[in-house]
């Protein structure tokens, strides 16, 4: 009998015990089925799936899965030259489920370009981190008798005629950079828009154009094929695709240094701990050399920075681009 007496009390207790975590269980379970794993976050991109900026956003969303603990996807909005997914990036919610790989023209060139933009770059676009750099580039047929820049420009002032130049599309980087070509040298060049860089290259190749502007990973493997002749470069050191290319910052040409910049931006709303969380995660990702060897190929760099820095860059290109945009009177609208 007192072996049944104290028995009794510990039954009692434990089978309170399991009823209490049962009917806790039951009520705390639905809750944490509802809420589940974190949403995937996106990351918007302004340009076609396949191109080259689409290319660098998914390598990226890739190295972004371990650092933010969440699936990373990319989503495509093409149209109007980025500005479709600018407006994309104001409308999302600030909790930073939506980021946008930006490439620097949006805040750099833009402004000066569109007479109506629908965003304003210091309150829209709020930029976490670099992600990576990319320059251009210079490139001749390998038909032309100018087998280096100074032989180049020799040729441009005895042939003013016949100095144009082809570019990817109005209104660009690679417009504008061979318009201040063009000034140092001092012949005005003649730009030949071309709806997009494939078309530009196979009339450069061909020899319709004298001369073509643009990025150093378009121009690569058809230099080191010898279809065409890449004269030199924007950025301060030479391109491991293009070794034997000499930068404008060797050639004494300082006013030609400039490096487009791609960088992840967040909803102007986003809260500083998001932001400094975003920025953290996507200087991880960049610092892999996975990652970075991956977009070396595309002819980018990786390169990382906190969001005063990667500000700072868009702010310096802006600065370089204003002038020259200013000088040449073109406006997009």
């Amino acid at each position: 009998m007192e072996k049944k007496s104290l028995r009794q009390p510990f039954r009692s207790r434990f089978f309170r015990l399991a009823t209490f975590i049962s009917i806790t269980y039951s009520l705390v379970s639905p809750a944490l089925a509802q809420q589940g794993p974190a949403a995937p976050a996106r990351i918007l991109v302004g340009f076609s799936p396949g191109g080259t900026l689409d290319v660098v956003a998914r390598a990226l969303a890739e190295y972004l899965h371990e650092p933010l603990n969440r699936t990373v996807v990319v989503e495509n909005k093409p149209g109007a030259g980025g500005r479709i997914a600018v407006e994309a990036l104001r409308a999302a919610p600030a909790d930073g489920s939506v980021a946008m790989l930006c490439p620097d023209f949006l805040t750099s060139i833009y402004p000066s370009v569109f007479r109506k933009l629908n965003y304003v770059p210091e309150k829209d676009i709020r930029p976490v981190s670099t992600a990576a750099e990319f320059p251009m580039a210079l490139a001749a047929p390998a038909s032309s008798p100018a087998k280096t820049f100074a032989e180049y420009a020799a040729w441009v002032r005895a042939h003013p005629e016949k100095a144009n130049f082809g570019h990817a599309a109005p209104g660009g980087p690679t417009h504008f950079l061979g318009l201040q070509i063009g000034k140092i040298i001092g012949t005005l060049l003649e730009d030949v828009p071309f709806q997009g860089a494939a078309p530009m290259i196979t009339n450069l190749i061909g020899g319709n154009v004298a001369a073509g502007s643009s990025t150093v990973g378009d121009f690569a493997q058809y230099h080191n094929a010898g279809k065409l002749r890449v004269l030199a470069i924007t950025s301060a050191q030479r391109s491991s695709l293009l070794p034997d290319v000499p930068t404008f910052t060797e050639l004494g040409l300082k006013d030609l240094a400039a490096v487009g910049t791609l960088a992840i931006c967040l909803p102007p709303q986003t809260p500083a701990v998001t932001v400094a969380q975003w920025s953290a995660a996507v200087r991880k990702a960049v610092g892999d050399e996975k990652f970075a060897s991956k977009i070396r190929t595309l002819g980018f760099v990786a390169v990382g920075g906190s969001p005063t820095e990667a500000l700072a860059r868009f702010n310096a290109l802006r600065s370089f681009w204003e002038p020259i945009i200013r000088a040449s009177g073109f406006k997009a609208d």
